[in-house]
């Protein structure tokens, strides 16, 4: 017997918080990728509660969410101490490859303009499990101060083979007895509070021989 069990999903929420980030290049050692998912959303620099790369070309920034989810928006936090405008050209980059650190994954959105201190809301709608932040541009800075992904994960199908006796009048060897004790099946199923269940014989039960009672006795797989 063959049975499928989708995956739950929730409401969104941030998912990066359960996230693990890396960057490129970076000798500022207390400013590290983490500092972008931390809840602190303080845009001091120097209150070491941001991320920054080095200069160099195309400086980019990732957060792996160990899952694929549907995200439908990406909230980024601005530095407001000063340099406000070094954000400018960075791109959102969703998906699930890691080909040239996930920078090649499908875009979301481009930011052209984005004052201090400020935090600003990408809609995206799209599927992956990496989400990276890049400047595509020669001799730059990245400098995140917070970085936030809703969305919810994507519904997971678990297939599992059962293999159950039980004992039953019905005909076996006739289809619409079989599909009248999948039925029962379900129901029973439903009253343990597992309702979106598909059921469907891999073949036909076999009867158990050494059964004496006056019902048939099935193995089923």
């Amino acid at each position: 017997m063959y049975s499928s069990f989708p995956g739950s999903t929730s409401n969104p929420s941030n998912v990066a918080l359960g996230g693990y980030a890396t960057q490129s290049v970076s000798s500022y050692t207390e400013h590290y990728a983490s500092r972008s998912i931390d809840r602190n959303k303080d845009t001091n620099f120097n209150n070491y509660s941001c991320s920054t790369t080095d200069y160099v070309d195309s400086p980019w920034w990732r957060v792996d969410l160990l899952g694929v989810y549907e995200i439908s928006s990406v909230v980024i936090t601005n530095r407001g101490d000063c340099c406000s405008e070094r954000i400018i050209g960075a791109e959102i980059r969703i998906g699930n490859a890691l080909d040239n650190n996930g920078n090649n994954n499908p875009r979301c959105a481009v930011i052209s303009s984005m004052p201090a201190k400020l935090t600003i809301t990408n809609a995206c709608t799209m599927t992956g499990r990496y989400v990276n932040v890049v400047i595509p541009e020669t001799n730059r800075i990245l400098t995140l101060c917070e970085v936030e992904v809703y969305g919810i994960a994507v519904p997971i199908t678990k297939k599992e083979n059962l293999r159950i006796k039980f004992h039953t009048t019905e005909n076996m060897t006739d289809s619409t007895a079989r599909d009248k004790v999948l039925q029962q099946l379900k129901t029973a199923l439903a009253k343990k509070r597992v309702s979106a269940v598909q059921l469907y014989w891999t073949w036909q039960p076999k009867p158990d021989l050494k059964n004496k009672g006056g019902s048939k006795l099935c193995d089923v797989n």
